[in-house]
């Protein structure tokens, strides 16, 4: 079996929707990692065509731009030779999944070296025209005399004033809709936040976004993410973006009681505060069969060593990841307390917490899991090994960027805690959950 090394990886600052990078289409914010990342094969002396090929994630595909990563790899300066693909229909998991993708293509010896990039511009995701507003928007286009002309914008206008009756449609809530339960990602929240089984309160869910914003705000402060994090020039700015911009270092108890329940307003506890944020993002990651990376004298990160997805109801999707953590763990022979450092996306506060108890009860995973054949206990993740500096509800969730994320951030934390295994995972809107092992050595 070849061994799959991560030589190297980074990512951009993140950015809440509607700032720094709300100018940047997700083809652009790929290009700027792959000029960075090939500006490290230079230092490193490893030829470009060293590259076999790019995989990338991106869930919010731009409509000029159906595959991104082809688009990023050539715009940003690697040979037209090198083909690319992107892996999109795994929602939040789809950076998780270009990395095992990534991995195959190693392992069976189809390739010994890819490039997988994450990109998403969330402020980009268009708003659309009513149906029928978007048809006379086509016949007016169609339109080839000036009595053509006059006589469909006479009946194209009232339309497009009437919002009332003719609404447009908000792409970013149309893709964070769930068609198979016709519930938003909030409310499919609110559904483990109100479970009486799972007994989660409106308090655990601020204590733990509380939680978040702390250990971020301190890694910053303590220059943590300095290798992670890579500055990024953004030319309508004329200047530099340097760090996460959603952090709230003042973040209390006191500061997020006030916030109201967005998804359901009357009854809900899922507030702007205890959820993730919408955010612009990019990020690569360089992997390698390991006796090549060897042969070029590079550095080794870590080794990706397996990977688990896992389907379960789309109307608790963020309860998928427990089948999928159970999944790899049967697989790899491991268990939880085998691993030094967990890192679960932060896509809710009440995922995290709901994930934490059933993953610690005999008797929950039973109740949630055992028509699917999971009955055991795997244990207790230790708080201090669980996101130990903050997650999305702090840095942001660009939903193609964040697995991508959750493995550099564990690799980086391993080396310096001299550790010798992560498992990260992630909910999947749609009713799925990823998992993955990463280690130092």
């Amino acid at each position: 079996m070849r061994n799959v090394v991560v030589v190297d990886g980074f990512r951009t600052p993140f950015c809440k929707e509607g700032t720094e990078f709300r100018e940047t289409d997700a083809d652009v914010l790929g290009t700027w990692v792959v000029r960075d990342m090939i500006q490290r094969c230079h230092r490193w002396n490893l030829p470009l065509n060293t590259i076999d090929c790019v995989l990338g994630s991106n869930v919010a595909t731009p409509m000029h731009a159906v595959n991104p990563t082809r688009v990023a790899a050539v715009t940003g300066g690697l040979p037209l030779t090198i083909p690319a693909d992107t892996v999109a229909g795994k929602n939040c998991g789809s950076g998780v999944t270009a990395l095992y993708y990534a991995s195959l293509r190693i392992r069976s010896g189809d390739a010994d070296t890819v490039l997988v990039i994450g990109m998403e511009a969330m402020s980009r995701i268009p708003v659309v025209y009513h149906k029928h507003v978007a048809d006379f928007l086509l016949k007016y286009g169609k339109a080839r005399t000036l009595r053509e002309r006059i006589a469909g914008t006479a009946a194209l206008l009232p339309k497009l004033l009437n919002l009332t009756r003719y609404p447009p449609q908000v792409g970013l809530l149309l893709g964070l809709t769930d068609p198979m339960c016709d519930l938003i990602m909030g409310l499919t929240a609110e559904n483990i936040a109100k479970d009486p089984m799972l007994g989660i309160s409106r308090l655990e869910q601020d204590d733990y976004a509380v939680r978040s914003h702390t250990r971020a705000a301190a890694a910053w402060d303590k220059g943590l993410f300095v290798d992670e994090v890579v500055p990024m020039y953004v030319p309508e700015l004329s200047g530099y973006v340097e760090r996460d911009n959603g952090i709230r270092a003042d973040a209390g108890q006191e500061t997020f009681a006030n916030m109201k329940p967005i998804f359901d307003r009357r009854h809900g506890s899922v507030t702007p505060a205890n959820a993730s944020q919408i955010t612009d993002a990019a990020a690569a990651v360089l992997l390698m069969e390991e006796e090549k990376a060897k042969s070029f004298g590079l550095p080794i990160l870590g080794y990706i060593r397996a990977y688990a997805d896992f389907g379960y109801e789309p109307s608790c999707m963020g309860l998928a990841p427990v089948g999928a953590i159970a999944k790899l763990l049967s697989k790899t022979g491991l268990a939880l307390k085998d691993c030094s450092l967990f890192e679960i996306n932060e896509a809710f506060a009440s995922v995290v917490l709901g994930i934490s108890r059933i993953l610690d009860s005999p008797s929950l995973m039973e109740r949630k899991f055992g028509r699917y054949g999971l009955t055991e206990r795997l244990g207790e993740i230790p708080p201090d090994d669980l996101n130990p500096h903050g997650g999305a509800i702090a840095l942001g969730h660009p939903v193609g960027v964040s697995g991508l994320r959750l493995a550099l951030t564990s690799l980086f934390e391993l080396r310096r805690r001299d550790a010798e295994r992560a498992l990260i995972s992630a909910c999947v809107g749609g009713g799925q959950g990823v998992a993955m092992i990463l280690e130092r050595k």
